[in-house]
């Protein structure tokens, strides 16, 4: 607890020790609820209007025969009680001025080694008080011994009233009987009241701290990078490192902080931290990570370093369905099961081996698995870390390759990757071309890779001349030598061909007027320049659902016509209105304009949402896209109709605006199709995915790992990559 006032608390037997309390004063704000448990401690927090001395009396065998008081007159009251048994429950009420609270009771924690206890894990709880709540029924009928918070207690942890309504309100049953231990999440915001609110072991200032349970060891973290750095040298990680070097002999170790190094996400990319937290994890026998963020339940295969066989390696668990709104997942190699449903996580250890149960908000158990320490993996089960290194170092080698223009002839590429490999064993790799009707690509290859040396691919690539689209990739695989499974994740997805379709849009100007309704029958439009069709981001697959595009121009605006294929639902469900910011996760089409390196974006969802942003100059953060410009408006239209496959729209941009004689003018046309949550582009070689700018990293952006390289990052603002456009 953060509190600039010394914090001194009087412990006595019989009740007539202690300052004397007032007769009046303030009322309560928040319940009592409990903090920081040990064997022989645990601390009550209570919050009331306004400043009073408070009291809390507690004893066992239900006689309040102990007090421990505020040295001085609080709102928020931490008041520490000592000196109690271990595994013993206690009664304890509190006191204020006039005003005595109901009793409750507590137990304290089991001697150090005890091998059989329980807890519950959960996270995310923020802005939605009633899930919540219902989450802490499930949790009360477990009765645990402790209860962590991977964080995002509150949607806004800056807003006083917010701590009150989204957690301690839900929290009353639970948070007087039993410990809670929190760590920091993004939406804390690393506000005072976070601190204010929680006695947590402090050596560190309680923004990361570690403690012990019966046979375990709890290591809290923050990875909130801004606010906590955690390269190598940092002091979080250096305290890391020393704080489990001198816990090696906990039976269990556990690791619990806000963001995943390992997720199913359908969109967002890897936490910076995993490249430095996980092999210390490895290194030092963790045995799980708890983690939330994502609101979903995903808990991975074990994770660790390959040497010659699996190893035990460590699990990640994420449970983040505390009660904020759930997100859509995707398959992951490494995660051996997910729902995407508000949840708790139960885990009862009993030894060296662990049980885990994954509940809904009815009771229902989902999922359940067993951590057992004397087991080792097969390789079906094991994850090698150094597949996720080399996949990290494979796409910066990617992206290093020069971009090649290919036209209607012939063209040949020539060039090789070369990635160290950190395997210490020796293994066997597999280049495997999946060629397609407008390449010839060469045999695959295979060679065993020797322990710490260079993997070497080379790309040798022939163009037909025929359809460019889609583009080859390559499958690498590894295994061990004798051509043996080594691991479960033995497979990567190369999209090695960095190639540029030399393309002119030219949109003809428009004969007769054109009213803006989605309607799609102005003759005009039949003469329009009709676009080619739209393919992946990576230029890597065809559209599932087809986009018949037009455009032309008339009087200083630019039209776009658009017939887009679509599951049934996107337009009946789809955000209207305008300066909408659904309509940027919603099944939309993006018309995106580049005025040399000024990039402007025009979306139009299937339920008629329009919204126009202008990108910033500077990028808000290295391998992140430049940040929006939401107050900007342009003066664009746009409007949509259903058909009886999917939607049609039409789009009105004041290019006049924006363009002015002698600037290069750059066009591209994206799709977001909702149901495969995709993005299809007209120039793929464009990095388009702007599912970026609704703050979600794309599939195949700066951080989306998770064996698939692509050719491309996924920034929006790379207009020299842009189809020229010309007004005709």
């Amino acid at each position: 607890m953060r509190l600039h006032t010394a914090l001194l608390v009087l412990t006595c037997t019989g009740l007539a020790c202690g300052p004397a309390l007032p007769d009046s004063g303030g009322e309560l704000y928040l319940s009592p609820y409990l903090q920081n448990v040990t064997p022989t401690s645990i601390t009550v927090m209570w919050e009331t209007t306004g400043a009073i001395v408070g009291t809390v009396e507690f004893g066992e065998n239900d006689r309040f025969d102990r007090q421990a008081t505020d040295a001085e007159a609080r709102t928020i009251h931490e008041v520490h009680l000592t000196g109690l048994e271990p595994a013993t429950t206690h009664i304890y009420r509190v006191r204020f001025g006039d005003q005595v609270l109901p009793p409750a009771s507590f137990t304290t924690a089991p001697p150090p080694g005890t091998p059989n206890w329980r807890m519950v894990v959960y996270g995310d709880n923020r802005s939605n008080p009633a899930t919540h709540a219902r989450n802490v029924e499930q949790i009360m009928k477990l009765d645990p011994g402790l209860v962590l918070n991977s964080g995002d207690l509150v949607a806004a942890g800056s807003r006083y009233e917010q701590w009150k309504t989204q957690y301690f309100d839900p929290l009353r049953g639970l948070a007087e009987h039993v410990a809670l231990f929190p760590c920091l999440g993004n939406h804390e915001q690393n506000a005072i009241h976070y601190y204010n609110y929680h006695s947590l072991p402090d050596d560190q200032g309680e923004v990361y701290y570690s403690f012990d349970y019966g046979n375990a060891h709890f290591i809290a973290l923050n990875s909130n990078g801004r606010d906590a750095p955690f390269q190598r040298g940092d002091p979080q990680t250096e305290w890391l490192i020393a704080d489990l070097e001198a816990h090696r002999d906990a039976t269990w170790t556990f690791v619990f902080f806000h963001h995943p190094l390992f997720r199913a996400h359908a969109t967002r990319g890897v936490t910076p931290q995993r490249w430095v937290w996980q092999p210390i994890f490895d290194e030092y026998g963790v045995d799980l990570v708890i983690t939330g963020h994502d609101h979903y339940y995903m808990r991975s295969h074990p994770i660790g370093n390959y040497r010659g066989e699996p190893g035990r390696g460590v699990y990640h668990l994420i449970s983040g369905g505390g009660g904020a709104p759930t997100y859509p997942m995707a398959p992951k190699t490494h995660a051996a099961a997910g729902r995407r449903v508000h949840h708790i996580t139960a885990i009862d250890v009993t030894g060296d081996r662990l049980v885990g149960r994954g509940i809904d908000l009815d009771g229902n158990e989902f999922d359940t698995f067993v951590i057992d320490q004397q087991a080792v993996p097969s390789p079906d089960e094991f994850i090698a870390y150094e597949i996720f290194e080399i996949e990290r170092d494979l796409r910066a080698a990617v992206l290093e390759l020069p971009v090649v223009e290919v036209s209607d002839r012939a063209v040949e590429i020539a060039e090789t990757v070369r990635v160290p490999s950190p395997f210490d064993v020796p293994i066997r790799v597999t280049v495997i071309w999946n060629g397609t009707d407008g390449w010839i690509m060469p045999p695959s290859q295979s060679a065993v890779l020797e322990p710490r040396s260079t993997l070497e691919i080379p790309i040798r690539a022939r163009s037909t001349g025929a359809d460019l689209y889609p583009l080859p990739t390559a499958t690498i695989e590894f295994r061990q030598p004798d051509g043996s499974k080594a691991f479960r994740n033995d497979t990567i997805r190369l999209e090695g061909l960095r190639v540029v379709r030399a393309q002119t849009v030219r949109a003809p100007a428009m004969t007769g007027a054109l009213r803006v309704d989605g309607v799609l029958d102005e003759p005009g439009w039949s003469s329009a320049q009709r676009l080619n069709p739209l393919v992946s981001v990576q230029g890597d697959a065809l559209a599932a659902h087809q986009v018949e595009a037009r455009v032309a121009h008339r009087d200083g605006w630019l039209y776009v016509a658009a017939r887009m294929q679509a599951q049934p639902g996107v337009v009946e469900h789809g955000a209207t209105g305008r300066d909408n910011r659904r309509a940027l996760s919603d099944d939309n089409l993006r018309v995106v304009l580049a005025v040399n390196a000024q990039v402007y974006v025009f979306i139009v969802s299937a339920g008629g949402a329009v919204l126009d942003l202008r990108l910033a100059a500077v990028a808000s953060g290295p391998g992140r896209p430049r940040r929006m410009l939401l107050s900007w408006n342009s003066g664009f239209t746009a409007a949509t109709t259903p058909t009886a496959d999917g939607w049609q729209a039409e789009l009105a941009i004041p290019v006049s605006q924006l363009w002015a004689d002698g600037a290069e003018l750059g066009i591209n046309l994206v799709r977001h199709d909702l149901t495969p949550n995709s993005a299809l582009c007209v120039t793929p070689d464009v990095v388009c995915d702007l599912v970026n700018i609704a703050e979600l990293a794309p599939t195949f952006g700066p951080n989306a790992l998770d064996h698939r390289i692509p050719m491309y990052s996924s920034d929006p603002t790379a207009v020299d990559r842009f189809a020229r456009l010309v007004l005709q």
